[in-house]
């Protein structure tokens, strides 16, 4: 009887391990995945839980894919995030594994990062976000099959602000991060390595305000610093040279800074109007605005990590 019972639920946990939404835990498979999975994991980092959304297109495993974190903003959440960005559809157009982790709220809700001097429960609680990606970063390179040179973050507001923090802490391991409504709420550590940076700021954004200064939501506020002083930080780190090039058409003023340390550019949006939403996205949080609509940050961010991949010279990659 209990052999039985065993055999049962072998087959039984066999059958779900084959079902489209889910993927084994085990390494990357040998032949390519006909069809995107999406499954839901959790590792534990000190004495928590962290939970995060991993999505792995059509084709994956007949070559190492390039990695998305996907980080929501503050009272976010990864669906919220995943339907609002439309990352998970572009991903699996490029090629991408798409990962979505989890912020720490109370039950399950009002989710957000500490990324420094921002925000929520996160900060009050001094979580160690930075261990959490680091940890995680680690156990995706084992789970699946990672090209350790296209490791990118894309974070939008709060997320933002964690996506800058990572940049600097985790440079060894990250080649490029995209930003939306986002600032720098530390600057602490000089970053090891060049790590491109692309970002999204509108004009008549009140809660990330892009001049800096006063902003937030009215149950927590926050002093960011000015969108130009972060690509200042980001231009002298990454040794771009020249002017930038700038680009305007009404919509948005695009400046590029290029000819940086092993390839690094930073590049900035500022969308004229735009207010606090993610440039093209659904608005599931915020109400999405004509300005912001008119720009496809997703696609924009893609085409930009593609073309950012982390080259290392020999030291660095002898390391590896």
């Amino acid at each position: 009887m209990t052999l039985f019972r065993n055999v049962a639920l072998l087959s039984l946990s066999l059958a779900f391990l084959c079902l489209p939404g889910w993927t084994s835990p085990l390494p990357a498979p040998e032949k390519k995945q006909e069809i995107a999975r999406r499954c839901v994991k959790s590792i534990k980092v000190g004495k928590i839980r962290r939970s995060y959304v991993v999505n792995t297109p059509a084709g994956y495993g007949a070559k190492p894919a390039p990695l998305v974190l996907v980080l929501h903003g503050a009272m976010a959440n990864t669906f919220a995030m995943a339907w609002d960005t439309r990352m998970t559809e572009k991903a699996n157009e490029h090629g991408f594994i798409v990962v979505y982790p989890r912020g720490i709220g109370i039950a399950k809700t009002l989710m957000t990062w500490n990324a420094g001097d921002c925000c929520g429960i996160a900060k009050l609680r001094n979580i160690d976000d930075i261990a959490f990606l680091k940890t995680l970063i680690k156990q995706l390179r084992q789970d699946y099959n990672v090209d350790s040179d296209r490791i990118y973050i894309a974070g939008a507001s709060n997320g933002g602000m964690m996506a800058y923090k990572a940049a600097i802490e985790l440079s060894d391991q990250i080649a490029a991060i995209a930003t939306a409504n986002g600032t720098m709420m530390t600057s602490d550590v000089m970053p090891g390595e060049p790590v491109s940076i692309l970002a999204f700021h509108g004009t008549k954004d009140h809660i990330v305000p892009y001049q800096g200064g006063p902003g937030g939501l009215p149950f927590w506020k926050i002093v960011g610093t000015k969108a130009e002083d972060n690509v200042k930080f980001w231009v002298e780190r990454d040794k771009c040279r020249g002017k930038a090039v700038r680009e305007s058409n009404g919509v948005y003023v695009k400046e590029t800074y290029s000819n940086g340390e092993n390839g690094a550019e930073v590049c900035i949006y500022l969308v004229n109007g735009g207010k606090h939403n993610w440039p093209g996205g659904r608005g599931t949080i915020i109400r999405s605005d004509s300005a912001m609509s008119k720009l496809d940050a997703t696609d924009i961010i893609c085409k930009f990590f593609l073309d950012h991949p982390k080259v290392r010279n020999s030291v660095q990659a002898n390391k590896e």
